[in-house]
Formats: structure tokens, sequence, C-alpha cells
């Protein structure tokens, strides 16, 4: 009685596989090492650029700290003005424009802040592989200089530079007042900016958990 034979595989068959699967071991070898590389490449560029904001928030800290204390003063330069107005019993009038540059004596000498850093980064600085809550707060406090600083003092040029009214004879009070209001404003957008500005940094600079 005889028995059916089982066909024997190739010799070469087993070589073939235990090429195939190294060759396909390689491959995902080679994927997972470029993926790493384009990983460590984009953190890279993610931290170099968040170096060259947090420079440039220094800087700005540096320019307000610098113009701080000037419009605080103005403040009160146009205040005894205003006293001195108030308490004369005629009606004060004069140039607004000449009255506000003897109390401005540096002009409105706004802080000259600046996001070129900011903007390159966020067009080129890879920061979706940073957390969130970092570049998240970074972009706010570049939208406070925007829209509060740096919207503040473009009110008050365009008030001192509203046109040819600010060189004739009006009453001065309600000028100075206003002009008052916005330099007090100002000053206290600037002090607030500075504070968050080193809140920021400090955040910046702390390591990375994990």
């Amino acid at each position: 009685m005889s028995t059916a034979s089982t066909p024997s595989l190739p010799s070469w068959f087993g070589r073939a596989f235990v090429e195939g699967t190294l060759i396909v071991f390689a491959v995902v070898l080679g994927f997972i090492v470029n993926e790493w590389r384009e990983d460590v490449a984009d953190r890279r560029a993610a931290e170099a650029a968040m170096g060259r904001v947090v420079a440039e928030i220094e800087a700005n800290i540096e320019a307000l700290e610098a113009v701080v204390d000037y419009h605080e003063e103005v403040v009160e330069r146009i205040g005894a003005r205003l006293a001195e107005i108030e308490s004369s019993p005629e009606l004060a009038e004069g140039v607004v424009f000449d009255d506000l540059m003897m109390l401005m004596f540096r002009g409105v000498n706004p802080p000259g802040l600046s996001r070129f850093a900011w903007e390159h980064a966020q067009q080129h600085g890879r920061l979706d592989v940073l957390p969130y809550e970092r570049v998240a707060a970074v972009a706010r406090v570049y939208d406070m200089q925007a829209y509060g600083v740096e919207s503040t003092w473009r009110q008050i040029v365009e008030l001192l530079f509203a046109g040819p009214q600010v060189m004739h004879a009006q009453p001065l009070l309600p000028s100075l007042r206003f002009t008052q209001i916005g330099f007090t404003e100002l000053a206290s957008q600037e002090r607030f900016l500075i504070s968050y500005y080193r809140r920021v940094l400090d955040d910046l600079r702390e390591p990375e958990a994990g």
C-alpha cells in the first residue's frame, strides 16, 4: 500500500522569504528614521524661532521701560497745566499744538515695539510641535501689544495732528484733558504689558515637562 508524498517547498523559498522580510523591515525602518529626523528638525526650528521671540520680547521690555516714565511725567505735566488753567478766572485759549509741545518735551515718544520675530516664527518656525499653551500665551501678548499700546499711541498722534484746527486758537481745557486721558491709558497699558511680557518670558524659559 503506497502513501502520497507531501509536495516540498523549493529550496530557494526559505532564503527568498528571509530576504523579503529584511527588505520590508529596512523600508519600514527607513520611514521611521526619516520621520524621526523630520521631527527633530521641526523641533529645532521651533526652538530657534522661539529663541528669537524671547530676544524680541526682551528688547520690547527695554523699549517700554525707556518711555513709560516719560509718559507718566507727561500726565503729571498736563495735570499741572490743567490746574493752572482752572485756577484762572478767565477761560484760557491758545494754540493746542503749541501748548502740548511745551508739555511733551520729547514728543509722543512711541516705544517702537517689534513683532518681526513672532511673525517670522509663525510662518517658518514649525510651531505646531510646541505645546499649545506656550504658543497661545505668546500670541496673546503680541495681540496686547498691537491692540493696546500701539493702538493707543497712534490715537494720540492722530489727535495731535488732527488737522489745521490744532494750529488755531481755541479753548485749551478739552484738548488737554483728552490728551491727558490718552497718556494715562498709554502708560497704564505699558506697565501692564511689561508685566505680562515678563510672565510669558518666565514660561518660555521653563523646561518642558516630560
